[in-house]
């Protein structure tokens, strides 16, 4: 896939004198300016403030996003110094487009230097000596990720006055940085929320509406679009990995706002815990840049400088991902944020905004009680000129120590841990979970091995086939960070300070997250082994057609097995599934098994479907007679997200991946007599309270443009209870279970303390057992982690519950991460269903479903999805469901 993309998208010493921000951006902040350079040969090209209107920087006004395209269109075409390139199309259809800024000599040698770039960051081809003259010769680069959350509008204005100093300025600053480095700018990493937000901004100008967009601002993953480094679920996130395999940047420099009341930019040191698969000389690199723009500032009179605040180095947490693994130095800025994107803030009292007592990580506090876009655009420009100047100045220590010495460390002496090597056993329960494993690890260029023999391993046989992944490689950090089963420290910055957590994940381990059984092996062994040049899908073949009463049966372990399911609803196919355990020629089939009719049609859409998952099909020659149920044809799901809430978004896009047939839930749907007239299933993404039921967004301040979403009063509520007693099915996830627990009087109880001195998970995998016989958990081990993150676990407390996932009462529960207070967990129930009415509930105190990561658990999500408008159907009618058509496949019954 990211091949295909690539194919079609891409074809500390010696500091320097104090920057300035530019002439325009200095004026704006009411700060001295420094005398510009005289103009380069791009001198005709419209300054930002004659192209668009407007200084950048000025209150309630901000340069919408295909505007900004047109102005760098205009610069490149003005002058040799820029190129201007389109990568591809987003999620929504927007343009996502690149600008290369360096001299005219180094965007005439540009392949060149981006195969200088490749020969570095692989050691297996380049000596340290012919390194060494490949770093002379070379110029670093300095990826510049202007916007990424789109609400963070200020840095997306300053690009402006950067890209057009360094197309038109002749000076010292300009040379160094044109013919020591080149800028590879990412205007926003996240377009379409460039368009979402800025337009709704613009376009309620002069209205009483809120200037504040109020969704996602990326169609399934809003705030989250920079947390995508695992799986690269989304084009934006592929095309980024693609950009950095390209070019190889030896910093990245990722442009953020924050809240408004911290200080008033961040720049490194980091803080928080050190991970030891993050190279060293990366995070060196990174300090002293960190400190160059804190300088560059304090010469500048701004204030308000931090430093150590942000902890993004443990796990893949924000900016991170996969650049620091490869020797990529990540600089994060984090600029203090203004009200409505675009105007003042002000400080009620007339004190001076931000911390105010001076200390090590804040030199020297804010000395103003005003903070403005402005004064964003300016601190955002300084850094910027800091982070460039810097780059261009250390080039060839940049390009060996990183971009070489990290590789090559890893490749001849592994990772800190010792491993040696993590195996793949050939037999794997999910085939297609194994497969999306190993082509993340082959998009992030880490080198595979396949067995072409047994062989023997940390005491255990594999068999032929089976995959090696040794560490002994340039990537051996990413796969051991990626693979390996983490041990959270337990720290604290002083004896009554909190724990240290990153943002959400302790842990980042894709085999327990899939559902892949991988066995990390410590000490070297012996195999005959082959590289992978391509993870391919398992190929698979449709069996022998059956007779007429004969079926098809599709074994329900694997959470791909839900894109069959879903195609057999599209085109209207019966499906059943058995209720219990069962043999056919010498094969037991465990309960939950699909049986589908064995048809014309259905071989012809079970053998497309299986394919794209590289799933087996069997076929029997009569259909088991077994009780169970048939699905519901064409199952109509319902999925209630609320306005901005990111859990919703990230089902949204699961559901469109694995084509269930849904619509979002809407205020308008609560019009109809019963929700039972638009859906059988409705889903509660994690996130939603009865507050967001009943109030939604305010009328007054939307317009209906955002109806979708507002409040459906109390009445409405009074129809999702309706609904479920009616027949309906309803699922809650996460933080959603006690809004459902509330409405529908549920017979259990939290279990989890809220101090968190007595329980605390830092986004970890959990074990948990599963009852497998349980309709809910068919297919499910029965035993595998979950994910669990800041929600639930209960207690049942009457009658009319069934537990189907429960943590379990003795043992260990931390699987991968950080757990404190286990013995609040242990026995609780987890996933529970309940009959209430005609109606089924399902809870899930887990987020079964986080950032489309823990796929291991889809299957606990999809199951209730489709069984709870199930029909019971018994043995002697599941064995003669062939009876329903005529000879031809055509359907004779409704």
């Amino acid at each position: 896939m990211l091949a295909g993309l690539l194919a079609t998208a891409l074809a500390g010493a010696g500091l320097v004198a104090p920057l300035t921000s530019g002439p325009q951006a200095g004026a704006q902040a009411g700060l001295p300016v420094a005398a510009a350079g005289e103009l380069g040969p791009g001198a005709d090209v419209p300054t930002p403030e004659e192209y668009f209107g407007f200084a950048m920087g000025t209150e309630g006004r901000l340069a919408a996003y295909p505007d900004v395209l047109d102005y760098f269109r205009l610069i490149a075409d003005a002058s040799d110094r820029v190129d201007y390139e389109t990568i591809g199309e987003t999620t929504m259809g927007n343009e996502y487009a690149t600008v290369l800024i360096s001299s005219p000599e180094n965007l005439e040698r540009i392949d060149r230097l981006v195969e200088i770039n490749q020969q570095l960051s692989d050691p297996r081809s380049t000596t340290p000596e012919e390194a060494r003259e490949l770093a002379d010769e070379g110029v670093p680069f300095y990826h510049l990720e202007a916007t990424i959350h789109s609400s963070e509008v200020g840095n997306g204005q300053a690009i402006n006055d950067i890209v057009h100093r360094l197309a038109t300025e002749n000076s010292e600053f300009t040379e160094n940085v044109l013919n020591n480095s080149v800028i590879v700018l990412v205007p926003s990493q996240n377009p379409d929320g460039q368009h979402l937000v800025v337009d709704h901004f613009n376009e309620t100008a002069g209205t009483d509406l809120a200037r504040t967009f109020p969704d996602l601002y990326h169609k399934y993953t809003g705030h989250d679009d920079n947390r995508d480094w695992i799986m690269f679920t989304q084009v934006e996130a592929q095309y980024r990995l693609e950009l950095i395999k390209k070019y190889r940047p030896a910093i990245v420099h990722i442009m953020h706002q924050q809240g408004n009341s911290g200080e008033r930019i961040f720049v490194p040191p980091y803080g928080g815990i050190n991970n030891d698969n993050v190279p060293t000389n990366m995070t060196t690199a990174v300090n002293a840049i960190g400190q160059h723009a804190a300088r560059a500032m304090s010469a500048e009179g701004k204030t308000g400088v931090g430093t150590g605040d942000y902890p993004i180095f443990w796990a893949l947490e924000q900016p991170v991902g996969f650049y620091p693994f490869t020797g990529t130095g990540v600089f994060l800025t984090e600029i203090a944020s203004v009200v409505d994107y675009a105007y003042p803030q002000v400080s009620q009292d007339g004190s001076n905004l931000g911390p105010q007592d001076p200390m090590m990580t804040l030199l020297e506090p804010y000395d103003s009680d005003v903070w403005t876009l402005a004064d964003i655009v300016a601190y955002a420009e300084t850094a910027t000129y800091a982070g460039m100047e810097y780059t261009a100045s250390h080039g060839t220590q940049l390009l060996y120590d990183n971009l070489f010495s990290v590789p090559h460390e890893y490749l001849n002496e592994g990772v800190p841990s010792g491993t040696y090597a993590f195996v793949v056993d050939a037999d794997q329960r999910d085939p297609y979970a194994t497969f999306e494993m190993l082509q993340r690890l082959e998009w992030t260029q880490v080198e595979i091995e396949r067995a072409t023999a047994d062989f023997e391993a940390g005491g255990k046989t594999y068999g032929e086939g089976s995959y090696v992944i040794r560490m002994a490689q340039p990537r051996g950090n990413w796969a051991h960070q990626v693979l390996g089963v983490d041990e959270y420290p337990e720290l604290r910055d002083c004896a009554d300070c909190p724990i240290l957590l990153p943002y959400a994940e302790t842990t980042t381990t894709m085999p327990l997250l899939l559902g892949v059984d991988v066995d990390e092996v410590m000490e070297p062994f012996e195999a005959s082994l082959e590289p992978v040049e391509s993870v391919e899908l398992p190929e698979v073949s449709m069996p022998e057609a059956p007779g007429r009463h004969g079926a098809y049966l599709v074994d329900p372990a694997s959470y791909g097995t839900v894109q069959i399911v879903t195609a057999l609803q599209d085109n209207n196919i019966r499906t059943f599934r058995a209720a219990e355990e069962f043999r056919e020629a010498r094969t037991t089939y465990p309960a939950g098994t699909y049986v589908v009719p064995a048809t014309p049609q259905a071989r012809s859409v079970l053998a497309t479907a299986s394919a794209k998952v590289g799933l087996e099909v069997e076929a029997v020659q009569r259909a088991p007679r077994v009780e169970g149920v048939q699905l519901k044809p064409k199952t109509q799901v319902g999925l209630f997200r609320g306005a901005n809430n990111m859990p919703g978004g990230w089902d949204m896009w699961l559901f469109d991946e694995y084509g269930v047939d849904y619509d979002v839930v809407s205020a308008q749907d609560f019009e109809y007599d019963s929700l039972t007239e638009l859906y059988d299933t409705i889903v509660l993404s994690k996130g939603i309270s009865t507050e967001d039921i009943v109030e939604g967004l305010d009328p007054a301040r939307y317009d209906e443009d955002y109806a979708w979403a507002y409040g459906v009063g109390e009445e409405g509520l009074q129809k999702l209870r309706e609904f479920v007693e009616d027949g309906g099915t309803l699922l809650a996830i996460g933080d959603s279970v006690p809004t459902v627990q509330d409405l529908l009087d549920l017979p259990i109880e939290q279990v989890l303390p809220r101090d968190r001195d007595e329980f605390l998970a830092g986004g970890s995998m959990l074990n948990q057992e599963f009852d497998v016989t349980n309709p809910v958990a068919w297919g499910m081990p029965e035993s595998w982690p979950v994910w669990f993150y800041d929600t639930g676990a209960y207690q049942v407390t009457g009658d009319g519950a069934e537990v189907a996932g429960n943590y379990p009462a003795e043992g260990e529960l931390l699987a991968s991460g950080y757990l404190r207070g286990e013995e609040h967990l242990q026995g609780a129930a987890n996933v529970v269903s309940f009959d209430v009415g005609e109606g089924t509930v399902v809870t899930y105190g887990s987020e079964i479903t986080f950032r489309s990561l823990p796929r291991s658990t889809f299957n606990l999500l999809f199951n209730a999805v489709y069984h709870g408008p199930s029909a019971e159907v018994d043995g002697p009618t599941l064995s003669r469901m062939e009876e329903q058509f005529a000879p031809d496949g055509t359907l004779l019954q409704d």
